[in-house]
């Protein structure tokens, strides 16, 4: 095989040998056009923002009948496809500022000049067009009468040890990436050490999950801190979070918090079992709370009852597998089960994290800094999530309104007065005025919760209490309705399945949560998104409300 690095390539050859069909490609081993229209607009972007794009590999050969010679695309299918698509008018480019798609820039992108923002090729200035086309890239042009070396080579470029997500995530600029390179050490380059908690206490299989696993639990730990909310921490999340933290700030107080929490743990679990991703997530993020508002104490029991909740969670798996009915199930149904199935989505891991907190506060039972009534910062954000940012008083009246964070109160179920405690099992969120006043309303309030609470219990038991309670359809004829971000969707329920309108297309669910997901595009509690106006009634009540006041 012999191979030539040609650096005098432009994009402008790469169009007019696109045209003159001397680009080909081979549909024996090629995967086709997958791009979406988003990759293909940030392409272009990087282009006009002076990025190197990666280099392009082409087999020289030439036709069998005609002798006429052409270049076989091993790599950049999808890259020709993008520059000739905008030449052509295929599509506008993206405007930072608007933020189209969900995509977001980094600020000092949102910040600078983009004059190509918005436009079709046929709209830029001619001085833009000559900066796309006169843009030089690197070919590799490669000749061989192999053409097995060529499949070889396309595997090695492909798919045969191609680099992880993770591993293109650390070659991109920006500090964050440096922030995480430093985190999550890298092998034989000095300055990027990593901390102990990842190279020795967290059990990942190579160096780079181990980067990825800092750069999910640093995005969990900002989303929580500056948006009060989980995020989603797959692959797809994690590239925009990248993209988004370019000018990311390694002097701020949340990365030295980070830091110093990270140390924390690392000598507390010091010398123990190696801590698998999830454990080492919600630990990080639990003792990142506990030692703002508890007074010192908890450290040297911590260890104990993480090894206590650990136990309870093998033995609920095992009792799971063997169809054994105990209490302590609950640690496989609100925590292991989730560890499994999805367990990078928002979702997941804050229904996790909720039962995690309320589990080992009440194996620590730790002494707060301040003894008065209110709740704790650490117990208020657990209801938060726990309630899903419901207000529960509105919920108990059959209706959904979400609650801000900033304007969210915790309700005592049991008054605090009659002995009830100040922790999270006895918490409620509502809105500030819906907190109940009247000796009737905190009443009817505890009774509803104690019935929630109960038909909840029981509908989360074994998989043969599951089999025998079934699942609760609503009778078909009933209407469905659904506001999300300022729209409203309807639906229907017909033959046990709920039908639903979305973008002008019928779409057959079996959940109510498919059905969020149909419009979300995220995994949500259904139950508590639509709302049900059953044959003969006029009003719609929130379908959890149904749910929960059915026999």
């Amino acid at each position: 095989m012999d191979v030539k690095v040609d650096n005098d390539w432009t994009v402008d050859d790469l169009i007019e040998y696109e045209k003159e069909n001397v680009l080909k490609v081979n549909h024996e081993y090629q995967r086709g056009l997958r791009w979406s229209t988003s990759q293909k607009q940030l392409f272009i972007d990087s282009i006009f923002r002076g990025y190197s794009i990666p280099a392009f590999y082409f087999h020289k050969t030439k036709a069998p009948k005609s002798g006429n010679r052409y270049f076989e695309i091993v790599d950049g299918q999808q890259r020709i496809n993008a520059i000739t698509s905008f030449c052509d008018d295929g599509f506008g480019l993206l405007i930072p500022n608007e933020e189209k798609g969900g995509f977001k820039f980094p600020n000092f992108v949102k910040d600078s000049e983009c004059p190509w923002g918005g436009k079709r090729f046929s709209e830029l200035t001619d001085d833009f067009k000559n900066r796309l086309k006169s843009h030089k890239i690197v070919v590799y042009e490669i000749s061989t009468d192999n053409p097995n070396s060529i499949r070889d080579l396309f595997i090695r470029l492909q798919g045969g040890t191609p680099l992880t997500p993770q591993d293109k995530r650390d070659s991109w600029p920006g500090k964050f990436t440096a922030f995480v390179l430093r985190i999550g050490g890298k092998d034989k380059v000095s300055k990027w050490y990593g901390l102990k908690l990842f190279l020795e206490i967290a059990k990942v299989s190579n160096e780079s999950r181990r980067r990825k696993l800092v750069a999910q639990l640093f995005m969990l730990y900002w989303s929580i801190s500056n948006e009060n909310k989980f995020c989603d921490i797959h692959s797809s999340n994690l590239d925009e979070f990248y993209h988004s933290q370019v000018g990311f700030d390694e002097e701020s107080s949340e990365v030295k918090r980070f830091e110093k929490v990270s140390k924390e743990l690392y000598r507390l679990f010091q010398g123990q079992p190696k801590l698998v991703g999830h454990y080492l997530i919600h630990l990080f993020l639990f003792v990142n709370q506990l030692r703002d508002e508890y007074a010192p104490g908890w450290e040297a029991k911590l260890v104990s009852a993480w090894q206590v909740f650990e136990e309870r969670r093998k033995k609920a798996a095992e009792n799971v597998k063997n169809d054994i009915e105990d209490e302590m199930n609950r640690y496989y149904h609100r925590y292991g089960y989730m560890t499994q199935a999805k367990s990078d989505l928002a979702s997941s891991i804050r229904q996790r994290h909720v039962f995690f907190v309320e589990e080992m506060m009440s194996l620590l039972s730790p002494k707060r800094l301040d003894e008065r009534r209110s709740f704790s910062e650490l117990e208020r954000q657990t209801i938060f999530f726990r309630d899903n940012g419901q207000c529960q008083w509105c919920r108990q009246k059959g209706s959904s309104h979400p609650v801000a964070y900033d304007e969210c109160e915790v309700h005592h179920i049991v008054p605090y007065s009659h002995g009830g405690a100040t922790n999270v099992s006895n918490g409620a969120l509502v809105h500030r005025n819906c907190h109940p006043k009247k000796s009737q309303d905190i009443k009817d309030f505890e009774d509803w919760w104690r019935r929630r609470s109960e038909r909840n219990f029981e509908q989360v038991g074994s998989k043969r209490s599951r089999q025998r309670h079934g699942a609760k359809i609503p009778p078909d004829d009933t209407k469905l309705k659904f506001v999300y971000q300022n729209q409203e969707f309807e639906g229907i329920v017909r033959d046990k399945k709920y039908i639903i309108n979305y973008n002008g297309q019928r779409k057959v669910c079996d959940s109510l949560s498919a059905a969020s997901r149909v419009i979300t595009n995220t995994s949500r509690n259904g139950w508590n998104d639509w709302q049900f106006r059953l044959p003969g009634k006029n009003n719609y009540i929130l379908a959890d409300h149904w749910r929960q006041n059915q026999p």
